[in-house]
C-alpha cells in the first residue's frame, strides 16, 4: 500500500495577501485597535436600531465583543472599549435628542464604561483562568463554564449599567428605572451566547499574536458543500419567518413558543457541518430574529424569542461536542495507524493488517513474504549530523520505498530506523528481488546535510503455513542481524541469491 508523506509546516505557505495583512497588523498594533473600535461601534449601532424599549435592545452584540476581546487580549482590550463606551454615550444622546450637558455626558460615559467593562472583565478573566489551568483544554468543561459564566457576566453588566444610568440621571430613580435590568440582561445574554465564539475567531485575525490556545480546542474540521449548507440555512429561515409571521398575524402569544422548532434545522447543521458554520448559522438566526421582532412589532413577545435563541445557542455548543469528539477520535485512530514521522503504518497496525493478509493468502493459496530492513550505521548519522537530519533520512527512505511498492504491499515502521514490508503474492524469490532493488536504490537518495551515500541491510523470508506474523518477523529480523554482521549493505534470505 503506497503511503504519501503528509504535508509538513515547511511545505505550507500562507496566501501572500493574508500574510501581508498579518504582517501589517503585527507591525502597526494601533490598526488592530482601530478595527476593534470600528467593529464595536458598528455592532452598537445595529443593536440601537433594534431597540424595543428605551435603552433596551433585542440583541446587544457589543456585549459579546467586549467579553471576547478581554478574554483574548486581556488589559490590551480595555482602552479601545472605554473609547467605544464614551462614543456610544455621545451618539445615543444625539439619537434621543436629550441635549445633556457635556459634564453629564462625560460622567454617563465613564460610568457606563466602568459598569460594562468591569462586569465582562470579571467573567472573561475567570474563564481565562479556567482555560489556563487545563493543559488539555477539555472542550466539554470549557463549554459548560462558558454557558455559566457568560450569562452571569451579562446579568452583572445589566445591573451595573442600570445603576450607572440611574446615578447619572439618564433614567429616573423609580420602580420603572430599577426594572430595566431584565431587558438589558436578555439583550446582553443573547450577544454573549450567540456571538462570542465567532467574535473570538474574528479577533484572532485582527490580533495575530493573541489566542494561540483557541487552536488547541480541536474545533477545526473540513467543510462540506456550500450549497448543502445554504439549503439548511434556507430551511431554518423559512421556519423562522413562518412562525414569527403567524405570531404577528394571529396575535396569539402561545404561538411564539413554536420558535423552539428551530432546534431541528440547527441541530441538522451542527451534526453535519463544521463548528464555524454552526456558529455562523446561530448568529444569523439571532440577527434575523431580532430584525423580525422589531419590524413585525413583536415587542411583547421579545423575551420569548430572545430566550429561545439563547437556549438554541447553548444547545448548539453542546451539540458541537458530538462531531468534534468524533473528529478527535478519528484523528486518534489515524495516529495509532500511522507513524507520525514517516507516515508508514505503526508497528501495531502493521501486525494487525499482516494477520489479515496472511489469512487471505492461505485461503487463496497465495505466497506471502516479509522483509525487515534498516539503515546502516544510522546511529552515526544521528551523532554526526544531528537528529533532524536523521529524521529526514527516515522520511526519505520511506518515500523511496513507497515509490518501489505495488498497491497491495504494506510498509510499516517497527521502531527507530527499522522498517517492515509485507508482500502479498510474493514468494521468497520475488521478495528477495524486491529487497535487492531497494538496496540498490538507497545510495541514490540525496539528503541535504549528508555527504556520504545511505545504505541498508535486509532480511527476507517467505511466510510458511505454520508461521505467524511474529515468527516470520523474527526469522527476517535474524537474517537482518546476520547481514549486518557480514558487513552491511546486504540482502539475506534462506535461499541463495
Amino acid at each position: 500500500m503506497r503511503l504519501q508523506h503528509p504535508q509538513t509546516k515547511a511545505d505550507y505557505e500562507p496566501p501572500q495577501g493574508k500574510l501581508k495583512i498579518y504582517s501589517t497588523l503585527v507591525r502597526w498594533p494601533v490598526l488592530s485597535d482601530l478595527l476593534l473600535i470600528i467593529i464595536w461601534m458598528l455592532l452598537w449601532k445595529i443593536s440601537s436600531l433594534m431597540e424595543y424599549a428605551p435603552h433596551a435592545s433585542i440583541w446587544f452584540p457589543p456585549a459579546g465583543l467586549t467579553f471576547s476581546a478581554i478574554l483574548l487580549l486581556g488589559l490590551r482590550a480595555i482602552p479601545p472599549i472605554v473609547f467605544c463606551c464614551m462614543a456610544a454615550t455621545f451618539w445615543e444622546n444625539a439619537d434621543y435628542g436629550t441635549q445633556l450637558p457635556l459634564h453629564q455626558l462625560l460622567e454617563t460615559g465613564a460610568l457606563f464604561a466602568l459598569a460594562h467593562i468591569s462586569a465582562y472583565a470579571t467573567g472573561a478573566c475567570l474563564l481565562k483562568l479556567l482555560i489556563s489551568r487545563r493543559d488539555d483544554h477539555q472542550l466539554p468543561s470549557l463549554l459548560l463554564a462558558f454557558t455559566i459564566i457568560g450569562p452571569l457576566s451579562a446579568l452583572l453588566a445589566s445591573y451595573f449599567t442600570q445603576t450607572a444610568l440611574v446615578i447619572s440621571g439618564v433614567i429616573p430613580d423609580s420602580t420603572a428605572g430599577h426594572q430595566l435590568w431584565l431587558p438589558l440582561w436578555v439583550g446582553d445574554l443573547l450577544g454573549i451566547l450567540v456571538l462570542t465564539p465567532l467574535l473570538i475567531g474574528l479577533l484572532r485575525r485582527i490580533y495575530p499574536r493573541y489566542g494561540v490556545w483557541v487552536s488547541e480546542l480541536g474545533l477545526r474540521q473540513v467543510a462540506g458543500s456550500s450549497w448543502e449548507f445554504l439549503l439548511k440555512l434556507a430551511t431554518a429561515a423559512v421556519l423562522m419567518v413562518a412562525v414569527m409571521s403567524l405570531t404577528a398575524s394571529f396575535q396569539i402569544k402561545e404561538m411564539a413558543f413554536a420558535i423552539f422548532f428551530l432546534c431541528i434545522p440547527q441541530m441538522w447543521i451542527v451534526y453535519t457541518e463544521t463548528p464555524l458554520r454552526s456558529g455562523i448559522s446561530i448568529a444569523l438566526m439571532s440577527f434575523f430574529t431580532a430584525v423580525l421582532v422589531k419590524y413585525l412589532a413583536l415587542g411583547e413577545d421579545a423575551l420569548i424569542f430572545q430566550f429561545s435563541i439563547s437556549v438554541l445557542a447553548a444547545s448548539t455548543y453542546f451539540g458541537l461536542l458530538i462531531p468534534v469528539l468524533a473528529s478527535s477520535n478519528s484523528r486518534l485512530r489515524e495516529m495509532t495507524r500511522k507513524d507520525s514521522l514517516t507516515n508508514a503504518y505503526s508497528r501495531q497496525h502493521f501486525f494487525q493488517q499482516a494477520e489479515q493478509e496472511i489469512l487471505r493468502a492461505r485461503y487463496y493459496r497465495q505466497p506471502i513474504s516479509v522483509i525487515v530492513f534498516d539503515i546502516d550505521a544510522f546511529k552515526q548519522i544521528n551523532d554526526k549530523f544531528g537528529h533532524t537530519i536523521g529524521d529526514l533520512a527516515l522520511i526519505s527512505l520511506a518515500n523511496l520505498v513507497n515509490t518501489q511498492l505495488r498497491q497491495a504491499d504494506i510498509l510499516g515502521r517497527f521502531g527507530g530506523d527499522e522498517f517492515m514490508l509485507l508482500l502479498p503474492g510474493s514468494d521468497q524469490t520475488d521478495a528477495t528481488a524486491t529487497a535487492e532493488r531497494l538496496r540498490q536504490a538507497l545510495p541514490q537518495m540525496r539528503i541535504a546535510g549528508i555527504s556520504r551515500p545511505i545504505t541498508g541491510s535486509f532480511g527476507v523470508t517467505e511466510i510458511t503455513p505454520t508461521d505467524t506474523i511474529s515468527s516470520a518477523f523474527e526469522k527476517a529480523d535474524a537474517l537482518l542481524l546476520e547481514a549486518k554482521r557480514r558487513g552491511r549493505n546486504l540482502v539475506l534470505s534462506p535461499l541463495p541469491l
